[in-house]
Formats: C-alpha cells, sequence, structure tokens
C-alpha cells in the first residue's frame, strides 16, 4: 500500500481535524464549569483559566458557542485544504502537507492531555482527595504552560529525528511556537507583576523612612 494514500482522503481528515479541535474548546468549557461549582475551592488561577487572549471573555461566561473559536476553525479547515491541494494534488511534495497537519495535531494533543490531568482533578476533589488551597500567579500558570509545550516539542523533535518523519516535525514546531508564545507572556507577566508590588511596597517603605526622619529629628 502507498505510504501517502492515507492523506489522498482529504475530506475525512478535515472531519478528524474539526472534532479534534471543537473538543478542545468543549473541554476547556467543562473545566472551566467544574472550577467555577468545586473547584475553585482548593485551586484558583489568578485572571481568566484560558490562557489564549482571544478565547478569554468566552470561556469566562463559559460560552458554548465562540464567535472567535468558530471563524479559527473555518480558517484552519481553509488552509488545510489549500495546503493539501498544493502539495498533494500539484506539487506531489506530500511532506509539507505531513509537517503542517504534524503541527496542528501534535499540539492538539499536547493540550488534549493537560485537559485530561485537569478534569481529572474534579473527581478527585469530590472524594475529598485534595486539602488546602493553592492560588496560581498569572505569570506562573504561563510559565508552566510554556516548559510543558516546550518539553513536548523537544520530543517531538527526538522522534521526528529517530523516525525522519515530517509528521513528528511538525508537531515540534507547532508545540515550540507557542510555548515560545507563552514563555514571552510569561515575561511580561512576571514584569507587570512585579511592577505592581513594587508600586504597592513604594508607600510602605516612604512612611518608614517618614518615621525614621521623625525619630531623628526627636
Amino acid at each position: 500500500m502507498d505510504q501517502n494514500s492515507g492523506i489522498q482522503n482529504i475530506w475525512l481528515i478535515l472531519v478528524i481535524w474539526s472534532f479534534i479541535y471543537v473538543l478542545d474548546y468543549a473541554l476547556t468549557i467543562v473545566f472551566a464549569r467544574q472550577h467555577k461549582a468545586h473547584l475553585h475551592t482548593y485551586v484558583r488561577f489568578e485572571g481568566s483559566l484560558e490562557l489564549t487572549p482571544q478565547f478569554q471573555k468566552d470561556v469566562d461566561v463559559l460560552r458554548r458557542v465562540s464567535p472567535q473559536f468558530v471563524m479559527r476553525w473555518l480558517i484552519s479547515v481553509v488552509g488545510l485544504y489549500a495546503i493539501w491541494w498544493l502539495s498533494v494534488v500539484s506539487l506531489k511534495q506530500p511532506q509539507f502537507f505531513y509537517f503542517l497537519i504534524g503541527m496542528l495535531v501534535l499540539r492538539e494533543v499536547t493540550v488534549h492531555l493537560r485537559h485530561i490531568r485537569n478534569l481529572a482533578l474534579y473527581p478527585i476533589a469530590k472524594a475529598g482527595g485534595l486539602k488546602g488551597k493553592i492560588e496560581y500567579s498569572r505569570w506562573s500558570a504561563l510559565k508552566l504552560s510554556a516548559v510543558e509545550l516546550l518539553s513536548f516539542g523537544g520530543m517531538y523533535l527526538i522522534l521526528a529525528i529517530f523516525l525522519r518523519s515530517w509528521f513528528m516535525a511538525g508537531g515540534a514546531f507547532g508545540c515550540c511556537v507557542v510555548g515560545v508564545q507563552h514563555w514571552r507572556m510569561y515575561k511580561k507577566a512576571l514584569a507587570l507583576s512585579q511592577t505592581s508590588q513594587e508600586s504597592l511596597a513604594t508607600p510602605d517603605t516612604q512612611a518608614k523612612e517618614s518615621d525614621n526622619a521623625d525619630q531623628l529629628d526627636r
């Protein structure tokens, strides 16, 4: 059997991709509902649960159908079809399509693993398995996400080298791109947090210096 026969049916590929992509948003909403209902007692997040800025408002209000999400889904479907036609049908170079589909699918696989881990917290919390309380600052959540994505990107890269796989190479590229984006967001959020803490500490410092000056005058 031709190893490229699996990518000839573009409609099946688009259906599978759409299912994976829609499931990402659906699982995000499920976890957001669980967090709002019970998990917030044990785990708190600064700001939104959603790390992607474009989806934060929709996730915060638990909107089942996000206009931003639908628009991005449509763009991804059109883009996939265009790259498939160009690389597989026109240029007869399917490796470009393998790279693209790997970039999209393996990035989503990484995110889905995060969803599964998050969803597992709900029954654990309901059974009394969580004690105490933890709060993630915005920058810490972004840093953890960046480290996770870059780690998976490194793993996919190693597999791509050993397997000589364009699909794995695409996954490595996709995870690393988003990982770098989250790392930059983490650095900005950390700088903003530090600036905020310094501004809050300044009045207290000035007050202490004023008290010390009064004591010296006496």
